[in-house]
């Protein structure tokens, strides 16, 4: 019965040992040991918050890797569809604001012409000839130079003598190569 005792006794301590050292594990006072992860019970409570360190082989590394750049990929392609779809109303825009500067430009002209017929036909041709050199003197060279090229021959030709030389050069090179040339033979042979 001694030895049963004394059994019991060791058999205490050691249990009391035991429980004062999963203690100081449980509370982190100590560093829990790596092959705790792998006991039943008492690994999940002293390893559940301290994950254990994996290690990544190198083909989960690029794995990893692979599903980052997808990621970053398909992120990227669509800024691209977005960008693609802006490009594309901005495009969309500038053709009807450019079709309606054209319009424009041709309403200028024929309102230009009808002004020199209402002109020309109250009286003095030179004197409507004079009063538009003054309006497209004003006026911006490219837009002017446009708005002249819809006009008659003969009446732009008019138009020109009366505006001073350099401005009719400006005029001149910024309209079609054609026309121009064709203003230029006509200003030769007649003076209106």
């Amino acid at each position: 019965m001694k030895a049963f005792k004394t059994f019991c006794i060791i058999i205490s301590i050691i249990l009391l040992l035991a429980g004062a050292w999963l203690g100081l594990l449980y509370f982190k006072i100590l560093k829990t040991p790596n092959f705790m992860a792998y006991m039943p019970v008492v690994g999940n409570l002293l390893t559940e918050e301290d994950e254990l360190p994996t290690e990544l082989t190198p083909l989960d590394e690029a794995k990893k890797e692979n599903a980052v750049l997808k990621n970053s990929i398909t992120e990227k392609q669509e800024e691209i569809k977005e960008m693609q779809e802006q490009i594309s109303d901005l495009e969309k825009e500038l053709k009807v604001s450019d079709n309606e500067a054209f319009k424009l430009k041709d309403e200028v002209a024929r309102l230009n012409e009808e002004i020199l017929d209402l002109k020309t036909i109250k009286g003095n041709k030179r004197a409507a000839y004079k009063d538009m050199a003054g309006y497209f003197a004003e006026m911006k060279g490219q837009d002017a130079a446009d708005i002249l090229s819809r006009l008659k021959d003969e009446d732009i030709i008019g138009i020109f003598n009366e505006m001073p030389k350099d401005l009719v050069a400006e005029m001149l090179q910024k309209m079609e190569r054609d026309k121009a040339t064709t203003l230029t033979r006509k200003m030769l042979v007649t003076n209106p």
